[in-house]
C-alpha cells in the first residue's frame, strides 16, 4: 500500500500529514485551464488591436478592408464578422488617434 501511495504522489498527487501523524496521499488542487484573468487580457488586446488598426486607417479605409475580407473564403469572412467595429473599439480609436497621426 505505501509503494502504491508513492508511485501515484508524482501524478497530481501530494503527501500530507495527518491528524495522527500519518502521511496521506491527497490530490493537490489543479489550477483552472484557462484563468479568467488572461481571457479578458486576450480580449482588451484584441479590442486594442482593432482600435489601433481603426485609427490607423480611418472609419472609411477600414470599412474598405472590412469589405474586403467579406467577399472572400469562409475564414475571411469570419475574420470580418470579427473585426466589426463595435462602440469600445471606436470610442478607443477616437481616444488614441491624436497619437498615431
Amino acid at each position: 500500500m505505501i509503494e502504491r501511495a508513492h508511485r501515484r504522489a508524482p501524478k497530481g498527487r501530494g503527501q500530507i500529514v495527518g491528524p495522527d501523524g500519518l502521511l496521506v496521499v491527497r490530490k493537490r488542487r489543479s489550477a483552472p485551464a484557462i484563468s479568467p484573468r488572461g481571457v479578458l487580457y486576450l480580449l482588451f488586446g484584441f479590442i486594442l488591436f482593432k482600435s489601433i488598426a481603426l485609427a490607423q486607417f480611418g472609419e472609411s479605409g477600414y470599412m474598405e478592408r472590412i469589405n474586403g475580407l467579406q467577399s472572400g473564403t469562409l475564414v475571411e469572412k469570419a475574420g470580418a464578422l470579427v473585426m466589426q467595429p463595435d462602440r469600445f473599439s471606436i470610442g478607443l480609436a477616437k481616444q488614441i488617434a491624436p497619437f498615431i497621426r
